[in-house]
């Protein structure tokens, strides 16, 4: 086939013939056998980003699929659900309050009613034998024990159901937990402690319990004695309808009973009310979830590109003779191009399908990842999906296309007279067009991510200072790489051979760091980011709370729990206390919009917290008034004085009068209350927290072992004193940032094998250089150690790089994210500095058996290569 495609610079147009496609396929096929060992390493890095992909995705689902499947068995066998009308928050798991228990008589008069069971649902943390709290990971529950088998998802295991007040079902997970039996007596807090003896264990289907959630179930009698805030209320009322009732039947059925009911009940068909929590939990915490995995999937990918990108870049250079030869022989710069992308569509494709596979492991091991600190998910097996492929393959493949194509363009350029000389492999000068480009997109990108207000702007500017960074590497390799290794060229052979191998081609060793840089960048942002907020929130913690102990929540994995008002009661008349403040969470409609609020006991707030107050008051709320964070009376316009509408979860309307305003929000929030307003309206009386004081000269281990003694009949709820309340608030954070450590671990060990492969291929490449070493005496154990010093200099170079990088972005984030409160600016040197040696341990590892190989080499071959 006759083509015209261009020639040498200076002879455009020459008459060329295309290979045939044939020998070019061929040609790639052998490329691709004869360089195993880098096509492997290609390989590793594509697998573990699409692994890490696959594996997220496989998560959120199997987790989605488990909740959802959770929350459809609960609804089974309802055909309409009774509640009240009002709706303050789409928070899933969260009840709403009450509605007269005489409902339930209406609605069973309803034609086509067979059942109509009242149900009562509130808190019920048990107590074990020894008196503490059995822990899990989701809500502790309690309720009634429904009579009907199909309104009923719970099925009893062993013993009967409760036939009095003081009689109990519990789930079979926490029968094991609490090494319960039938017959023995504990104690619920629903939230006072009620002594009930266990006449019975169910399972909620097959399982054990829904998810992670505990369920203590009561009689009728019992439930609305003990757990509805009202007795004359119930929480719902769970229809069944005759015979076998589909979706339009439920809505039928709905509307006939909706004309019976009372203003303010609603009535809501089952297959609805089942798929308005089954949206909340997608819409809410599942996608959010999802999003923070693909993150760091993301993040893998990235630096597999730069790995991949890199790697393919030395390649063509030092294949520069073989494309220089295709081009003499007839080949066209389209053939080039393809022939490159081939190699790289094989690579892709196969390394997309391997961590494919790969991902259900991954996922399994991610599972195992959060429940090893305290985020257990209820999920059994791993659901797989269609879509997982459909994602994760295009995505794999055309990361390793696109890493792939400027190397392949560039090699497609190179001229047929280039054949008949010997060129390096790569120019070691350093273009002053990407000098000075990469020193203007840094610039820019500072100025940007340094004044910017917004989080839009600071994404730009970040990209811009990787982009300058990544650009302007090369002139950072040959000067500060020289400081930096200079010391160690004292130290033998080994580190001389290597600084100069570094500083012998300073692109090529901002190439092979490049994946390093932006992976150490991330960590430092995470890093320096954590701990800046973490010493933000501890100082005004430590400044809002005056008081000497807090009896707080017990916090484990995703559940908490709380106390009774009565124990805070009990604790104020304890000898030596001078002032108690209990505190509950709630959620109400402020100014419209679902708002989380805090109820207090203003009345001596000021002896115990110091809000910060910028306006007004916020002690002795009473029941008409409010105070509020200082970003939100700024958002709203609002001042004191200022009349703020509130719905409360009853469906009460109010208007409250603003109070005062304050600019410490860790404790309360962002709305407070007193507790006459929120107590007729609340749906469960728990106290959250309960901040003491102390009078003047009170002894406090004293007052602290008389709390504890006082807390022992309510379930142990921990007692601490300042500094262990706010060590105690800050763990979570802790524990958040060690899982973002282990995430981004992966991305690290992509860029240390880029580090690996360039340094094989760099072996390779200087094979006959190392024979001469060899020839002239030099020991294999210092050609072993030339090579890993220089994959430790590369590491170094590219963790400080992103030392830096990542500090300043740090820096930029704090100002911008961290919002309207000031933040400290906090940097961990010694994380940072155990980051830098993993970095240097990482990078002598990576290059232990690129070295080995090229120690081991035959002196002979090697002096004779080409």
């Amino acid at each position: 086939m006759s083509t015209t495609t261009p020639g040498t610079p200076g002879t455009p147009g020459t008459p060329t013939t295309e290979l045939p496609r044939l020998g070019l396929r061929r040609l790639t096929l052998r490329n691709l056998a004869a360089y195993k060992r880098r096509i492997a390493g290609l390989m590793v890095a594509v697998l573990l980003g699409t692994a890490f992909l696959s594996g997220a995705l496989i998560l959120s689902d199997t987790l989605k699929s488990s909740i959802t499947g959770l929350i459809r068995d609960n609804g089974a066998g309802t055909d309409v659900v009774v509640r009240n009308a009002t709706d303050v928050t789409d928070q899933p798991g969260t009840n709403r309050a009450g509605i007269p228990a005489n409902v339930a008589d209406a609605v069973r008069g309803v034609p086509g009613v067979a059942a109509a069971e009242p149900v009562v649902v509130g808190y019920g943390q048990l107590v074990g034998k020894d008196g503490d709290m059995l822990t899990g990971n989701g809500p502790r529950l309690a309720g009634n024990w429904v009579g009907d088998p199909a309104l009923n998802p719970y099925k009893l295991a062993n013993g009967h159901a409760p036939r009095t007040a003081d009689e109990v079902v519990v789930d079979r997970a926490s029968a094991k937990q609490g090494h319960l039996k039938v017959g023995d007596r504990i104690t619920v807090l629903t939230p006072a402690p009620v002594p009930v003896t266990v006449v019975g264990i169910a399972t909620f289907g097959d399982a054990d319990a829904f998810g992670g959630s505990s369920y203590t179930a009561f009689s009728l009698d019992g439930a609305r004695a003990h757990i509805a805030r009202d007795p004359g209320q119930v929480t719902s009322v769970s229809v069944r309808l005759n015979g076998q009732p589909d979706k339009a039947a439920q809505e039928s059925a709905a509307a006939a009973i909706q004309r019976v009911l009372p203003p303010g009940v609603q009535a809501l068909p089952g297959s609805e009310a089942t798929q308005e929590q089954v949206d909340a939990v997608s819409d809410g915490f599942l996608t959010i979830f999802r999003t923070f995995l693909s993150a760091f999937a993301a993040i893998a990918l990235v630096v597999a590109a730069f790995s991949i990108n890199h790697t393919f870049s030395v390649v063509t250079a030092q294949r520069m003779r073989e494309a220089a030869l295709l081009r003499a022989l007839g080949a066209s710069r389209r053939q080039i191009r393809a022939q490159a992308l081939a190699e790289a569509l094989v690579i892709g494709v196969t390394a997309s399908l391997l961590g494919l596979a790969a991902g259900a492991g991954l996922a399994v091991g991610l599972k195992e990842l959060f429940s090893a600190f305290g985020f257990a998910f209820p999920i059994s097996g791993m659901t797989f999906r269609g879509q997982v492929a459909a994602i994760v393959l295009p995505v794999g493949i055309v990361v390793t296309l696109v890493s792939a194509l400027v190397p392949a363009i560039r090699g497609s350029r190179v001229a047929p007279i280039a054949a008949l000389r010997s060129t390096a492999a790569e120019d070691a000068g350093i273009p002053r067009r990407r000098t000075v480009g990469g020193t203007i997109l840094l610039a820019a990108g500072i100025a940007v991510a340094a004044t910017g207000s917004a989080a839009l702007l600071f994404g730009i500017g970040a990209l811009l200072c990787l982009a300058g960074v990544l650009m302007v590497a090369p002139v950072v390799v040959r000067f500060l790489g020289g400081l930096l290794t200079a010391p160690f060229a004292r130290m033998g052979a080994g580190p001389m051979l290597a600084r100069a191998n570094v500083l012998r081609s300073p692109r090529r060793t901002a190439g092979a760091a490049t994946a390093m840089v932006v992976g150490i960048a991330v960590v430092t942002v995470v890093a320096i980011f954590a701990a800046s907020l973490k010493q933000g929130a501890e100082g005004e913690t430590r400044d809002t709370v005056t008081g000497d102990f807090v009896v707080a929540t017990s916090t484990a994995g995703w559940a908490s729990s709380g106390h009774s008002p009565e124990l805070t009661r009990k604790i104020a008349r304890l000898p030596g206390v001078d002032a108690v403040v209990g505190m509950q969470r709630g959620n109400a409609l402020v100014d419209g919009s679902s708002k989380q609020i805090m109820a207090a006991d203003t009345g001596r707030l000021d002896r115990v917290l110091d809000l910060g107050l910028d306006a007004g008051t916020a002690t002795g709320l009473g029941p008409d008034k409010i105070a509020v964070a200082d970003s939100v009376a700024s958002d709203h316009g609002w001042r004191v004085g200022t009349a703020v509408p509130v719905v409360y979860p009853d469906g009460t309307r109010a208007s409250l009068t603003l109070a005062g305003i304050y600019t410490r929000t860790t404790v309360t929030g962002d709305y407070l209350i007193d507790r006459q307003a929120w107590a007729p309206h609340s749906v469960a009386d728990v106290d959250a927290m309960a901040v003491v004081g102390l009078v003047d000269g009170a002894s406090v281990k004293q007052v602290k072992t008389e709390i504890t003694k006082t807390a022992a009949a309510y379930g142990n709820p921990p007692v601490r004193d300042r500094d262990a309340y706010i060590d105690a608030s800050l763990a979570m954070v802790d524990q958040f940032v060690t899982v973002v450590y282990v995430l981004l671990a992966l991305a690290l060990l992509i860029a240390l094998g880029g580090i690996a492969n360039t340094l094989a291929l760099a072996a390779h490449e200087r094979r006959r250089e190392l024979g001469l070493l060899r020839a002239i005496g030099a020991e294999r154990g210092q050609v072993r150690a030339s090579l890993r010093w220089e994959s430790a200099f590369v590491a170094v170079l590219g963790a400080l790089t992103g030392l830096a990088l990542g500090a300043f972005l740090a820096w930029a984030a704090v100002g911008v994210l961290a919002g309207d409160q000031p933040v400290p600016y906090r940097v961990p040197a010694g994380q940072l500095a155990i980051l830098l040696a993993a970095g240097a341990l990482g990078g002598l590892l990576a290059g232990t058996r690129p070295a080995a190989r090229a120690a081991k080499q035959d002196i002979l071959g090697a002096v004779s290569a080409p």
